[in-house]
């Protein structure tokens, strides 16, 4: 039993409570079971009822004012077969399409598909279906119960991955004939239909996304699809991702042929998608451009810091690694290179760059060559500033301070002169308790333990001097940095900022 019949048996059973007062009843039941085994026969005769009225008797019918709706319906059912198309044996019959959007679903990157909720409206000529011409309306809107037992064109999306017919709280089918013989209807869908993308440009790409209406059964000698005029409507539509506008809807023919049946008419609506890129600004190349800078801080730090150096670029790695892994989920596995994969890509070995350039780094430090190459240069120029000052005229003759009178006296000739205070001064607050002020006036390379109290230069034994050099602690020696590691630094601060700043000019301009 098919589905237009078991829709239509109800009315049959009704139709048996309507004649159990007649006296053919008991042939009625035997009928009734014959009919109940023989559902080819039930399909044949289903469509004889419909919308709760009943085909009457030529008694009942009679009785039935000729005017009245009921009474036209059941005059145009009496002869009508939906098994047979209009024109059967004629011209094709032509059915016009018209599409409006209730709302439109983003695209599915990861399954390549898309979903919309569509008013499917078609229209199509049925000379069996013309209405009296002293019928008052030019149109009648007729119960969607009808709509199983009429025929109707056999459509269907041809690349629909879902469908759902919507039926709350009723079935959602809309169901007109027109004075003429024309019908219309309108059915309320939502629809899952596939969309191949090419992510080449990804995210900066925009997409082409068809939805084709095909007719199954019928070839386009006896069916053929055409678009009606102002064949899309929609209201605005604001999708998270994506701009779609009514201009850039484009329509088509897409008739098929398939070998070993022949043509089938087709039609289709491609609707153009340009993606935003605003979420992919902030969520993906402003975070991996700042992790690119973020690695060339280690250019700055001391070559010898490896402790700073190494868990910076090491980081910068793994983040963009991270960010790149993240993506990828999201989007499908495809066997090309799409736009955000080479900025990525770009971005990570900018990130490698800066780690592998501290390594070069690192190989020069610990070079012995270059080392000892280091310190002989050291050695060298420390030896002709030395020259270089021995060379200059003795500056010790200016060098005076100034007693309590004021009196100049030559450093080199300072004797210890008096003994009024044997003690030796050893910080500047001796001085000011004595009333001296001359500590303005000496020179800083001259310690306070070699005058007294009163300000006298005092002669330092050499046990004393002895003392001092053992109290003092040699300062650590300095970590020699060969000059060429300085110079790979150096490189890499310009080199690197550079060769992004060129990367982005040549990346934007090309994809943009």
């Amino acid at each position: 039993m098919t589905v237009e019949s078991a829709h239509c048996f109800h009315f049959f059973l009704f139709n048996l409570a309507h004649t159990a007062s007649c006296s053919c009843f008991p042939l009625l039941v035997a009928f009734f079971f014959k009919l109940l085994f023989k559902s080819s026969f039930l399909e044949e005769q289903s469509c004889r009822v419909f919308s709760g009225i009943i085909q009457l008797s030529p008694e009942d019918l009679a009785q039935v004012p000729a005017n009245s709706t009921s009474n036209i319906l059941n005059r145009l059912m009496v002869s009508y077969d939906p098994r047979i198309r209009p024109n059967f044996q004629g011209i094709p019959v032509e059915s016009k399409v018209n599409i409006f959007i209730n709302s439109f679903g983003s695209i599915q990157e990861t399954t390549m598909d898309y979903r919309v909720n569509i008013f499917l409206r078609q229209r199509w000529n049925d000379p069996r279906l013309r209405l009296p011409t002293d019928f008052k309306s030019d149109a009648l809107t007729v119960d969607p119960n009808m709509f199983q037992c009429l025929w109707k064109p056999d459509l269907f999306f041809a690349n629909e991955k879902n469908a759902n017919f919507h039926d709350v709280t009723q079935d959602n089918i809309l169901l007109f004939i027109f004075r003429n013989g024309d019908v219309l209807i309108s059915m309320r869908l939502s629809v899952t239909l596939s969309c191949p993308l090419d992510l080449t440009l990804f995210p900066m790409d925009t997409q082409l996304c068809k939805m084709q209406l095909e007719s199954f059964g019928y070839t386009t000698s006896d069916l053929v699809f055409m678009w009606q005029s102002d064949p899309v409507q929609m209201d605005e539509i604001a999708l998270p991702q994506f701009d779609i506008k009514q201009e850039d809807i484009k329509y088509g023919n897409c008739t098929k042929y398939y070998q070993g049946t022949g043509y089938y008419t087709c039609v289709e609506v491609i609707f153009t998608l340009r993606r935003q890129v605003g979420f992919y600004m902030m969520g993906v190349y402003a975070p991996t451009l700042l992790i690119v800078v973020l690695s060339w801080l280690s250019f700055w730090i001391n070559p010898d810091a490896s402790a700073a150096r190494v868990p910076l670029g090491i980081l910068s790695v793994l983040s963009l690694s991270s960010e790149s892994m993240s993506l990828a989920s999201e989007l499908p596995k495809v066997s090309y290179v799409k736009a955000i994969d080479i900025w990525l890509i770009a971005c990570l070995l900018f990130g490698f760059s800066s780690l592998v350039e501290y390594a070069v780094v690192q190989v020069i430090l610990n070079s012995p060559k270059l080392i000892e190459e280091e310190k002989a240069k050291m050695a060298t120029k420390e030896k002709a500033l030395k020259e270089k000052e021995g060379k200059k005229p003795s500056s010790k003759t200016n060098n005076t301070v100034n007693g309590t009178g004021g009196t100049p006296m030559h450093v080199n000739t300072l004797q210890v002169v008096e003994t009024r205070c044997k003690k030796v001064c050893t910080s500047k607050s001796d001085l000011r308790s004595n009333d001296f002020s001359i500590v303005g006036s000496l020179p800083r390379d001259f310690e306070l333990s070699n005058f007294d109290c009163y300000g006298k230069p005092v002669e330092v034994t050499g046990a004393l001097k002895s003392q001092n050099k053992a109290n003092k602690k040699p300062p650590p020696p300095k970590p020699v940095i060969p000059a060429a590691a300085k110079r790979i630094d150096l490189y890499a601060r310009a080199l690197f900022p550079f060769s992004f700043l060129f990367f982005n000019v040549v990346y934007w301009s090309v994809y943009l």
